[in-house]
């Protein structure tokens, strides 16, 4: 009780300290704006005299002063003092006299005393609140706070010994676990190491399925036209892209319904597992592949891989058969190319020795050439015949 009745005083007396400290240095700015501000003017009294001149008692700081005032100049006439002085301001000469001292500071001082009054509160109530005698218990129920009754949210609070602080348990990390298949020839994956290969895998899975289609060969062909005509930026490379995909739908449409029919219908129908319907649904995109690969790509590839002594093709790997139809496809686009750009490249040569006949060698073969180039593509249906030749140059 006597400590904290002392820590109550000192509390008070640091208050009332920084208080006066204040107080003090508000003093000292005060005193410092006063002397360096303007001296205060006021006219306090004006009197017509003529057209253009008149009296005025014009009050300069403690000073009250009569001025002889017309449209070009004022002339000091006098200054009043006593009784006259008086009269002029409006003050009464039986008023008592009042107090000297700065106005602004007793206001100041006033404020700092209700200040004062106010931070005093909260320690008398504290003191009347631990004055105040235990109340005696009669056995009534005591009003529970809402705040008593509310349980911490999402907390699970562990059964702690007596004496010991309660610990919350922290929530479990989510768990990710990928199979893959069924039985012995399951593929489990699980945490975040699985979680990488799997997404790393559906990255990879659709190149490798393009890959397996006709969709390499008709690509690269198509931007090979591109580059004859001489047109760098049209047709865009997207659009190239969208219309290789829509030719290698309908090249490889027959295979894909037999995929359909064999392996993936039965396998929805709950007729094979997972292991059957992959090799049923890959072994169709293996007869294209194999159909359309030269056997010198597929001998240097089985040789590359350790299955050239397989018995028979069907036991050559899927893997093996993908690389060899692959370079395959780059062999056949590239020559497919170059029959594309003969007929363009006849045009550049004419248009070429045209200029170079006429003298015109500042001239560029390319500006004259490309609107010829555009005329006989599109007067020969080229888009028409690309496109039918690029799907009947597939084995189905």
């Amino acid at each position: 009780m006597t400590s904290g009745w002392v820590g109550l005083v000192a509390a008070t007396a640091i208050t009332i300290g920084l208080l006066l400290l204040a107080l003090r240095l508000i003093q000292r700015v005060g005193r410092s704006s006063a002397r360096t501000g303007r001296l205060p003017i006021a006219v306090v009294q004006r009197q017509a005299l003529g057209p253009k001149q008149g009296l005025a008692i014009v009050r300069v700081g403690r000073r009250v002063l009569v001025l002889a005032t017309s449209d070009q100049s004022a002339r000091l006439l006098t200054e009043l003092r006593g009784e006259d002085r008086a009269l002029a301001l409006g003050e009464r000469l039986d008023d008592p006299p009042r107090p000297a001292g700065d106005p602004h500071l007793r206001r100041l001082l006033a404020r700092l005393t209700l200040t004062l009054a106010v931070a005093a509160l909260p320690f008398a109530s504290s003191s009347a609140q631990v004055a105040r005698p235990p109340v005696a218990d009669t056995g009534r129920l005591l009003p529970i706070s809402p705040a008593a009754t509310v349980a911490p949210p999402r907390a699970r609070v562990a059964a702690a010994p007596a004496g010991a602080s309660p610990s919350v348990k922290a929530p479990a990390p989510p768990s990710v676990d990928v199979r893959i298949g069924q039985g012995a020839d399951q593929l489990k994956l699980s945490g975040t190491v699985g979680l990488v290969v799997f997404m790393g895998a559906l990255t990879l899975l659709p190149a490798v399925v393009l890959l397996m289609t006709s969709f390499t060969r008709i690509l690269i062909v198509l931007h090979f036209l591109r580059s004859a005509i001489g047109t760098q930026g049209s047709p865009p490379g997207q659009l190239l892209v969208a219309i290789a995909v829509l030719l290698s739908g309908v090249v490889m449409t027959p295979v894909l319904q037999e995929a359909n029919r064999t392996a993936i219908q039965p396998y929805f129908a709950g007729q094979i597992d997972q292991a059957e319907a992959y090799s049923l649904g890959v072994e169709p995109f293996r007869r294209f592949m194999l159909a359309n690969v030269r056997d010198k790509d597929l001998a240097s590839f089985t040789a590359l891989s350790g299955a050239d002594e397989a018995a028979t093709i069907d036991e050559v790997p899927t893997l093996t058969i993908i690389s060899a139809f692959v370079t395959s496809e780059l062999q056949t686009a590239f020559w497919m190319g170059f029959v594309i750009f003969l007929p363009f490249v006849v045009v550049d040569l004419i248009v070429a020795t045209a200029l170079m006949s006429l003298g015109m060698f500042m001239v560029p073969p390319v500006m004259i050439s490309l609107p010829f180039k555009l005329l006989l593509f599109v007067l020969a249906d080229g888009w028409s015949l690309v496109g039918q030749n690029l799907v009947l140059s597939f084995q189905r």
